[in-house]
């Protein structure tokens, strides 16, 4: 804004001579000082190039608006990505833990003679290949953790460590508008009135250069003093100064031509916009409204994953064989399941409501 307001700025100019002129047969002193001020009032083409601009700033702090949305989403994603390794590390774990107990009991069976050593290499395999799978679930805490980092801007001696998993089922409770809501309010959407605000600065460009004279108002003023004359000529003189081109300017009229090609270009720029939003809009939908019905199929999962656990934990307590090991395993890893579900419902309906021009709040 600083440069829009100092286009008007004062010019100011230093003029001094030491110098003398012949007057008949004798020198006359002829030096001066003289300092030229110049302001110009009134420019028609500066006025226009104001209102391109004032354009060009609109579109950045819309863009800027882009880039701090993408910018929000990809925290999201990178803390939910810790989350979902942290989730994933602890089914990893009671793997291994299972495995290892399933091998210490193929192990007393071995060294009493009651298992072969085939069953008892095939138990300390499963024990190994848990073993790389919690390595590798342990790795990925590390990356997710400093990839967050990275988008936080912090160091990664700083990263987060200990993170509380969310819980966003209350949302599934909201019912979500039908389609043609979400279809009707796509006029909304930043980029797309980002758009058309060009488009009318353009069109109103076009207007402003074929009313354009290329009148130029300015005023002039000369302080300072002159040894010869200087009755004269005085001290100081101000006027004005009008100016305004006669016949047809050629580099106007590209300019214009120039400008209106620009203006179909946007034009169709907002159609092909439109169609992609609409587009988008109705994937981001339809992915709702699988992730909301996949979402009450985990929480059947999950009940019933529960109520095995308690039946095994039973069965393990009055000593009867049971498979309490696998029951807690499958269970952690539908808690999993469930909570990237969610993860996944967040990120889209903050998606499609950026889409519609809305800063959902979670």
């Amino acid at each position: 804004m600083n440069d829009l307001n100092n286009l008007y700025g004062t010019e100011a100019t230093l003029d001094l001579e030491l110098a003398s002129r012949s007057n008949y047969s004798a020198a006359s002193n002829n030096s001066h000082a003289f300092v030229y001020l110049k302001k110009t009032l009134f420019d028609q083409q500066i006025e226009i190039n104001k209102s391109a601009q004032l354009s060009n700033i609109a579109n950045a702090i819309s863009t800027l608006e882009q880039i701090q949305h993408d910018k929000t989403l990809d925290i999201m994603r990178g803390f939910f990505d810790v989350v979902l390794a942290d989730m994933t590390y602890e089914t990893a774990l009671e793997k291994l833990a299972m495995a290892a107990i399933r091998e210490g009991h193929v192990k007393d069976d071995y060294d009493v003679k009651d298992a072969s050593e085939v069953e008892l290499l095939e138990k300390q395999t499963h024990t190994q290949v848990s073993q790389i799978e919690r390595i590798k679930a342990e790795s990925a805490q590390i990356k997710t953790r400093a990839k967050l980092a990275q988008l936080l801007d912090i160091d990664y001696a700083n990263r987060p460590d200990n993170v509380v998993k969310p819980d966003y089922r209350q949302l599934f409770k909201k019912e979500i508008f039908e389609f043609e809501h979400y279809q009707q309010a796509l006029n909304n959407n930043l980029k797309l009135k980002q758009l058309q605000q060009s488009l009318m600065a353009i069109k109103a460009q076009i207007s402003q250069e074929k009313d354009n004279l290329g009148i130029v108002l300015s005023s002039n003023a000369r302080l300072g003093d002159q040894a010869y004359q200087r009755e004269k000529n005085g001290h100081w003189r101000v006027g004005l100064n009008l100016s305004m081109p006669f016949g047809t300017d050629t580099k106007q009229t590209n300019k214009i031509s120039k400008l209106q090609l620009n203006a179909r270009q946007k034009q169709l720029e907002i159609e092909q916009y439109q169609q992609t939003i609409e587009a988008t809009a109705l994937d981001y939908y339809l992915a709702l409204k699988s992730l909301r019905q996949i979402h009450k199929a985990l929480l059947i999962e999950l009940d019933y994953r529960d109520l095995y656990l308690e039946k095994a934990r039973a069965n393990y307590e009055m000593e009867i064989k049971s498979d309490i090991g696998h029951a807690m395993v499958n269970i952690t890893d539908s808690e999993r399941k469930l909570a990237e579900n969610e993860f996944n419902y967040v990120i889209t309906l903050k998606q499609l409501h950026h889409l519609i021009g809305k800063n959902y709040e979670i």
